[in-house]
């Protein structure tokens, strides 16, 4: 069940996004190569038709994403398409039902992975690779796996799971587009002003005690030891919540002293790391993650929630996942429809229960759903297709 991926892996989709990526000036390439002739590429692998041309844009639209493992996920792409279809196969012949979900288990973590590193909770690249080694080495006893089976994937039918949320971004495009944009520190799409960022970083630099700081810092330490991969010093990551388990750094290691040391130096300045002898100042940002959207509101910025944030900017992001509209009217209409499913279900079964088809059934079925007997079929089967998808979500 090599599994469909929408808008994903269109030829025209993703070169329309690869351009929009590639033109703005934010957009760093995460590998120190040029990008393959991704035809040439695959071209010994002897697939044809549509197959070749959705692993093709699978690669391209692979490549720039943020912050994937390029060679890794390239390895599973061409895993999916090459040989993975003869295991459904033989799962399918065989009837092994378990089989058959660990398929539908790897295309959910290769769909994941081209979304982006932000809407799932864990690394869908390493977990894929766990799911291959399952499904080629016959691996059905190895429990590491059962648990998400069971959570993701609906046992018999192996059709995915997801509850109310969503393993197709409804706006994927936009989530990466945010990935290049945070990992470059750019958040000031959503401002509507610069005047208090710009003032305030103004105020550190001119301030006396903060240079007199970074140069004790640096008489402490050999701060350049401590940079990361783009000579970055920064502070520890936040946590999510208010509440920090209680952590013992050993001060005898020097590492952990500077760490200690510089989160306290950006803690007095309000900064979230320094380039050179340059402060990077803390920024008014929104992070989509898994969970939902982060808006990070700097210590030092007197907020005015009307004036400073462009909200438009931060709720289309937000909406990227595909969130219902909300509110009295609307979760009123949305039990009647659950209502009406619910029935339209149970008069399916009850057709099936007598044997019926054709005009009879299709009968039946309007009248369970409230339709008008001249109601398109079509129509009460795709109704039929969510009053499925609806029981399969509520488990």
């Amino acid at each position: 069940m090599v599994l469909k991926r929408k808008g994903l892996v269109s030829e025209s989709a993703v070169e329309t996004f690869r351009q929009s990526i590639l033109s703005t000036p934010s957009f760093q390439p995460h590998l120190r190569q040029d990008e393959p002739d991704w035809s040439a590429f695959v071209k010994p692998l002897g697939l044809a038709g549509e197959r070749v041309l959705v692993l093709v844009a699978s690669l391209r639209r692979l490549w720039i994403l943020p912050f994937a493992d390029v060679p890794a996920c390239a390895d599973l792409l061409i895993f999916e398409h090459v040989r993975l279809p003869s295991y459904l196969e033989r799962f399918r012949a065989s009837a092994d039902q378990k089989g058959m979900r660990l398929v539908t288990l790897f295309g959910l973590f290769t769909r994941m992975f081209l979304q982006g590193n932000s809407a799932f909770p864990q690394n869908p690249t390493h977990l894929a690779r766990l799911t291959q080694q399952a499904i080629e080495l016959g691996l059905h006893g190895d429990r590491r796996l059962d648990a998400m089976l069971d959570l993701l994937v609906e046992d018999g039918s192996a059709r995915p799971r997801a509850g109310y949320n969503n393993f197709d971004l409804q706006d994927p495009d936009l989530v990466i587009r945010s990935e290049h944009e945070r990992r470059e520190g750019i958040t000031e799409g959503a401002w509507k002003s610069k005047h208090k960022f710009e003032g305030y970083r103004r105020q550190v630099i001119s301030n006396p005690e903060f240079h007199k700081d970074w140069k004790l810092l640096q008489q402490h330490f050999d701060v350049d030891r401590f940079r990361d991969s783009r000579s970055i010093l920064r502070r520890s990551k936040l946590p999510e919540r208010n509440w920090q388990p209680p952590t013992f750094p050993d001060l005898d290691r020097v590492a952990e002293r500077f760490q200690v040391a510089f989160d306290f130096f950006c803690w007095k300045w309000f900064l979230y790391g320094m380039r050179g002898d340059e402060p990077l100042v803390e920024k008014l940002s929104h992070t989509f993650t898994p969970y939902g959207t982060q808006i990070f509101i700097p210590g030092y910025w007197s907020l005015d929630v009307t004036r400073d944030l462009e909200w438009g900017t931060i709720l289309r992001l937000h909406r990227a996942r595909g969130v219902a509209r909300q509110g009295e009217k609307f979760s009123q209409g949305r039990r009647q429809k659950a209502a009406l499913l619910s029935n339209l279900l149970a008069a399916n079964d009850a057709a099936t229960a007598h044997r019926l088809k054709g005009k009879p059934r299709y009968d039946l079925l309007k009248k369970a759903a409230g339709l008008v007997a001249d109601t398109d079929d079509a129509q009460v089967r795709r109704m039929l297709r969510q009053a499925k998808a609806m029981k399969s979500q509520q488990g």
